[in-house]
């Protein structure tokens, strides 16, 4: 059931992000398709961004600390493969987590993923016909914090796609970089392509982001990670929704961003 709980957007929302803005999602759906990725600027105005930025500091006393180890895919390990295969390399992130059971039902962050404005704007813009919350309680709103020397290791996403708003940047560092839709090769895992990513033999696209951006990208088919946090303090919200109802989150994601499954 989606909350009604009115909220004034006009208080939050940069100014072009208007109800006619708002109502035209369907026209970045290509542009999503094509580039991979869309970055709204200045999508929460500074208002908004000091409710949100309270909001995420009064909470964080109460975050999940991880320093997990995980494989590219988040799954895991095939003993089909080698040790050292870029399917089964581990990687490492270290970060902070709210998870969505410990974020206030009226909280700025909620009434956002609920409202039905906001949801018509996502299903527009990724072409789909509905967007439904993640069916256990924790994955559907999560605030990452990343303290210096926090970073996010390379990994895929569980869904198609991955909606962020950037809460709080840090001075320097956790700059986020992603390979485009390169997931796949002829219907195949691409493990060759993943294999010269984590020698660093390629280098991908690094996104300059802003305070207030929202980001929405492939999360399932375009490899990506956070460089580490050098200076500062960086906190991203995650939107997850899914397509189909009743769906959860992997209990391995589960356990390994939140330390728990419920």
């Amino acid at each position: 059931m989606i909350n009604m709980l009115p909220i004034d957007f006009k208080a939050i929302l940069g100014e072009k992000y208007d109800d006619e803005f708002l109502s035209n999602g369907h026209k970045f759906s290509e542009m999503l398709h094509t580039e991979g990725i869309l970055i709204f600027n200045s999508f929460i105005n500074t208002n908004g961004l000091a409710i949100l930025q309270k909001e995420a500091s009064d909470l964080k006393d109460l975050s999940y600390k991880s320093h997990s180890k995980y494989n590219v895919y988040v799954s895991k390990h095939d003993n089909s493969f080698s040790n050292d295969s870029p399917r089964n390399r581990i990687m490492s992130t270290s970060k902070k987590c709210i998870p969505n059971d410990l974020i206030p039902d009226n909280s700025i962050l909620q009434r956002i993923y609920d409202s039905r404005t906001i949801r018509s704007f996502f299903k527009g813009l990724l072409n789909k016909n509905e967007l439904y919350p993640y069916s256990d309680p924790l994955s559907s709103i999560n605030i990452n914090y990343y303290d210096e020397g926090d970073a996010l290791g390379w990994h895929f996403d569980n869904s198609d796609f991955t909606i962020t708003l950037l809460v709080k940047n840090c001075e320097k560092g956790g700059i986020y970089e992603f390979f485009n839709d390169m997931r796949y090769k002829d219907g195949q895992e691409d493990y060759t392509f993943v294999e010269k990513i984590l020698d660093n033999k390629v280098s991908g696209t690094k996104v300059d982001s802003f305070e207030g951006d929202l980001m929405i990208f492939k999360g399932n088919r375009s490899i990506h990670q956070v460089t580490a946090v050098e200076v500062g303090e960086r906190i991203l919200v995650t939107f997850n929704y899914n397509e189909t109802e009743g769906i959860p989150l992997s209990e391995q994601s589960r356990k390994t961003f939140f330390g728990r499954i419920k």
